[in-house]
This record gives structure tokens, sequence and C-alpha cells, in this order.
């Protein structure tokens, strides 16, 4: 083999590797429960009446006593396959998480 071509693979497979490896760092985050979030959810959705519930979590971002979460919301009967995308705003109060707004993404 060509020896530029032979060098040239050799730096792309190391900048992979090292690429694939974090460059040393770990990822040291702990992943967030949603299940406490799910049921807020839950609750808020049928005290305010609406007829939707999660498909899927997106992603939730906890910060101390304040969080947001990104939901895929669909239709509660399920009767439709469409999905909607809800972010949350909650508040830590006594232990448990409450949401305190959705707004549509």
């Amino acid at each position: 083999m060509n020896r530029p071509i032979t060098a040239g693979l050799t730096a792309l497979a190391l900048g992979v590797a090292l690429c694939c490896a974090g460059c040393g760092k770990e990822n040291t985050a702990k992943p967030v429960d949603s299940k406490p979030f799910e049921t807020a959810i839950a609750d808020y959705l049928q005290s305010s009446g609406y007829g939707m519930k999660i498909a899927s979590v997106q992603r939730i971002d906890q910060n101390g006593d304040t969080a947001t979460a990104v939901c895929k919301m669909q239709e509660a009967e399920g009767t439709y396959a469409l999905t909607v995308t809800w972010e949350f705003s909650f508040r830590r109060s006594n232990g448990h998480w409450q949401v305190e707004r959705h707004t549509a993404k």
C-alpha cells in the first residue's frame, strides 16, 4: 500500500478513536428519574382537563428545585397517531414535583 495513504488512514483511525473515547473525560452525569415528572404531568393534565397523555419523554433538565421536561404528547384515547411536543416547567414543593406551566413547541 502507498505510504501516504497508510499514514492518512492511520491518522483518521486515531482521530476517530480519540473522539469515541471523549478525550479521556468520563460522563459522570447521573440520569434523572423520569417517573416523578411523569406523575406530575399526568396530575396536571387530569386537573386541567387536557385529553392528552405522554407518548415519550425526550429530555429532563433538573436544577435544584426547578426543572423542565420536553415530551412528545398524544391524544389520551390513542385514536390518532399524531404527536405534539410540549415543554413543561416544574417546581419542587414539599418533596414533590408540580407542573407550573407548559408550552407547545
